[in-house]
Parts: structure tokens; C-alpha cells; sequence
């Protein structure tokens, strides 16, 4: 049976820490021009005199190389908290037991986990509890469970206050998922918004992420063409779960409007009846036909 927690894992922030000290921020800046979490520009100050440790060459190289940092951030997962000695088989990525020693090198070096992280807990806690109250609205796992079968797997909703500051990122083990989520972007050039600022946002984007590892089963059964409509359909199905109907359509009009999808509407309405009359595929069901 699938659970959904809310949870800071050392490991993951470690990461964050790690990318703050990397070209990583440079280059997301390029991405996209955009102003940083207050706790982000702290972590990278803290870390700065690192900037040349191996951990952080080895997270450059990486990056430069084309790794996914959902491989990176999968790779610290699988290993034990503190020491990083992997727990089961890591993703296929060269040097990367090599990055997990320095990894576990840069945590020692800097203490970030023992004198940063503890002289900062008020904002990862209210980052926490945030998304907990936004969580403990709904079962979002059993709303999901409404549309297919969802897999068996623990899901862990991280707050990510660090980097990467502008996509969240999902790691993976054996049984489990990691989501780390940043905060809503602001408009313009104004810090992040607190997660509390924007539930819709964040339900939404929660949705869109998970979907394809919690309902694999259902999405294989679409082609590739229909998958962006599951993926709208689905969350806009939880945020009227979750927050209400006004939620729910405010996101379909965006989505219809941004993705040239004029359908959305009639298949959300065809959805909201399948629900209803318990049909457990309901998501492979409407758009098969």
C-alpha cells in the first residue's frame, strides 16, 4: 500500500548544499533569471569556501557531462545517513561511488549538517508544515487511486529551499520516491513564495511529478501523444480533491489555454463521471475512447 509523508531527509539537503557550491546556480540563472530563496543565498555563502572540493568537481563534471540530477540526487538516496555507503544498486553513472565518498567527505568537511542545518531549523520547519497543512486537506494518494491503480511505493514530499530552485526533482529506491519540491516561483524579480502562498500551485505540480511513477501501469497503456492530458486531467482531478472545484478549473483553463488542448474540459467532465460511477480506470478509460 502506497503512504505519502512529509519529510527533510539529510541526505537530499546534503545534495542541496553540495549543487549551492557548483556551477549549478550559474547555470540556472541562465535557464532563467530569477531571484533566490532568502535560506538559499545563505547555504551558498556558507558553502563557498568549498567551492573546490571534490564532491563539487565531481557534481560539475557530472552536470557538464549530461547526468540527470535526479540521478544524483537517486545515487545519495540508496546510501546510509551518515556515512553514504550504498544500500542497493545505484543508477548507471560513472565515478559515482567515488562521488558518494567525497560526498560524504564535503558533509564532514563543512559540518554543514551538524553546525549550518541546526542553526536554520525554523524555516525548514515552517517550509514543513506548510506542506502538511496544504496535504492534510485530502488523501492525495486515494484520489489518485480514483483514476488507476496506483503503484506500491513510499512517497516522500520534500521542501527544497536550496537548489535546484526552478524544477523539483523525484529520487528514487528500491520501494520509494523522494519528490523535492521548491517553492512557487514569484512574479518578477521577488523571492519564492512560501508554499502556504499558493496550495494550487503545489498540488498541481506534486501531480505532474508523481504521475508517472504512480500510475505507470495506466499511463503505459496510452500513447505517448495522450500522456499530457493524463497528466492535466489527473491534477486537476486531485485539486478538486484536495481544494475545491474553483482550483480545479482555474488550472484546466491554463492548461487548455498554454497547451492548445480545447478537449480538456469535456474529458475532465467525462472523468468526474467515471469517478463517480467507480470505475477504477477511470483515467485509461476516457481517454482509450
Amino acid at each position: 500500500m502506497s503512504t505519502l509523508s512529509i519529510a527533510i531527509d539529510e541526505k537530499m539537503r546534503l545534495v542541496t548544499a553540495v549543487l549551492a557550491a557548483s556551477d549549478w546556480p550559474l547555470e540556472e540563472q541562465k535557464q532563467l533569471t530569477h531571484a533566490l530563496h532568502p535560506h538559499a543565498k545563505q547555504v551558498r555563502q556558507f558553502v563557498q569556501p568549498f567551492g573546490s572540493h571534490p564532491a563539487v568537481n565531481g557534481t560539475n563534471e557530472a552536470l557538464l557531462n549530461g547526468v540527470e540530477l535526479a540521478d544524483l540526487f537517486s545515487a545519495a538516496l540508496r546510501c546510509a545517513w551518515p556515512e553514504l555507503a550504498p544500500q542497493e544498486a545505484l543508477p548507471r553513472v560513472l565515478k559515482i561511488k567515488d562521488w558518494l565518498q567525497s560526498l560524504a567527505g564535503f558533509a564532514t568537511q563543512t559540518a554543514v549538517a551538524t553546525q549550518f542545518w541546526p542553526r536554520h531549523t525554523a524555516v525548514w520547519q515552517e517550509a514543513q508544515a506548510a506542506l502538511e497543512q496544504i496535504f492534510g486537506r485530502g488523501n492525495l494518494l486515494a484520489a489518485l487511486g480514483q483514476l488507476g491503480e496506483v503503484a506500491d511505493t513510499a512517497v516522500s514530499l520534500m521542501p527544497n529551499l536550496v537548489f535546484p530552485m526552478l524544477t523539483p526533482v523525484v529520487a528514487t529506491q528500491a520501494g520509494g520516491l523522494t519528490l523535492l519540491l521548491p517553492p512557487p516561483k514569484a512574479v518578477g524579480e521577488s523571492p519564492p513564495w512560501p508554499f502556504d502562498e499558493d496550495p494550487g500551485w503545489v498540488v498541481a505540480t506534486v501531480v505532474e511529478q508523481l504521475l508517472p511513477h504512480l500510475l505507470a501501469t495506466d499511463l503505459a497503456q496510452l500513447s505517448a501523444d495522450q500522456h499530457p492530458s493524463a497528466t492535466y486531467l489527473a491534477a486537476a482531478h486531485c485539486l478538486a480533491a484536495l481544494l475545491d472545484d474553483f482550483e480545479a478549473q482555474a488550472y484546466l483553463l491554463r492548461a487548455k489555454k498554454e497547451h492548445n488542448l480545447p478537449q480538456l474540459p469535456a474529458l475532465f467532465a467525462q472523468l468526474q463521471d467515471e469517478v463517480v460511477g467507480g470505475n477504477g480506470r477511470a483515467l485509461a478509460t476516457i481517454l482509450q475512447n
